[in-house]
């Protein structure tokens, strides 16, 4: 229960309906080896990622025994979802694993920072963001791609739309205090906000327009194209003053669900909403520069 209250309320419906899903994918699956291999790849990740192992056998007699049983119990969901399938071929080769993964050797991975000197140096939320989600990037640059050798200009559409999507957040983070006492005016950091995601937005979105413009180029495409970078840009103005105006993460994460992400998807749908999404952002800004007001005085 402590765990699900760390992780929270949405995330863990979230983490629960996958598993759901995935359990009753694995009841359907017929081959021999999918579900060891599965339940082989989650477990090492485990096994691997784990840091109480010396801290366990100093404090416990038969440190073997208890992670054989634990990684057992870990494994019941493969060992149900194979009785439903009948797939019986599959559960001695679960057990079995569970037990030889004891005597595998642990792999330390060392992090690699990734330069990315076309960002904006001073956003250092976006270039976070960016880089936790540089591969879900190559992936959607990707089916772009083969969405031009396909002609399939709405996939092309739709990889462009989630990435403006997950852009948003990068400013989901609640900020510290003093953030904003570093800028001389509210203004200013104003100014540096709106060169960061004229920047950022323009650096990052340019592939995806370019592959979808080679596809085709009439003026449909290039509007498209326009709305959706001034879609993305009061996007992420919205973003950016909303996570000064709530006090917790779950407020945070409400407000994105209710208001900014489903006004990105109805505007670009229909783009007189824009002038709604600018007149939210407009009240936004004067309601945290009032908040903030005293830090200039």
């Amino acid at each position: 229960m402590c765990l699900l209250v760390s992780i929270g309320p949405f995330r863990s419906l979230f983490l629960l309906g996958i598993a759901v899903i995935l359990f009753y994918a694995f009841t359907k699956v017929i081959s021999v080896w999918i579900l060891p291999v599965c339940y082989l790849i989650i477990l090492w990740l485990y096994h691997n990622s784990r840091i109480d192992k010396e801290f366990l056998s100093l404090q416990v007699h038969g440190i073997k025994r208890l992670f054989t049983a634990e990684y057992l119990l870990l494994g019941l969901p493969f060992i149900i979802s194979g009785i439903i399938a009948a797939n019986y071929i599959s559960l001695p080769v679960i057990m079995l694993t569970a037990v030889v993964m004891l005597w595998i050797h642990l792999v330390r991975f060392h992090s690699i920072v990734l330069p990315m000197p076309l960002l904006y140096s001073g956003d250092l939320l976006y270039r976070r963001m960016f880089r936790k989600k540089v591969l879900l990037y190559a992936v959607l640059l990707f089916l772009s791609f083969m969405g031009v050798l396909h002609d399939n200009i709405n996939l092309c559409k739709v990889c462009l739309i989630l990435w403006g999507t997950i852009q948003g957040t990068a400013y989901t983070v609640m900020p510290p205090k003093h953030e904003l006492s570093v800028y001389n005016s509210f203004g200013m950091y104003q100014l540096v906000l709106v060169k960061s995601r004229l920047r950022n937005i323009f650096i990052t979105m340019f592939l995806f327009i370019v592959l979808m413009l080679v596809l085709i180029h009439d003026t449909e495409a290039i509007l498209f194209c326009l709305v959706l970078f001034s879609l993305t840009l009061l996007y992420q103005w919205n973003m950016g003053m909303a996570r000064f105006s709530f006090e917790t993460q779950t407020v945070m994460g409400i407000y994105w669900l209710l208001f900014p992400l489903p006004l990105f998807l109805v505007s670009i749908m229909n783009s007189v909403v824009l002038i709604l999404y600018l007149a939210l952002n407009m009240g936004l800004t004067l309601s945290v520069k009032k908040k903030y007001k005293h830090i200039w005085n």
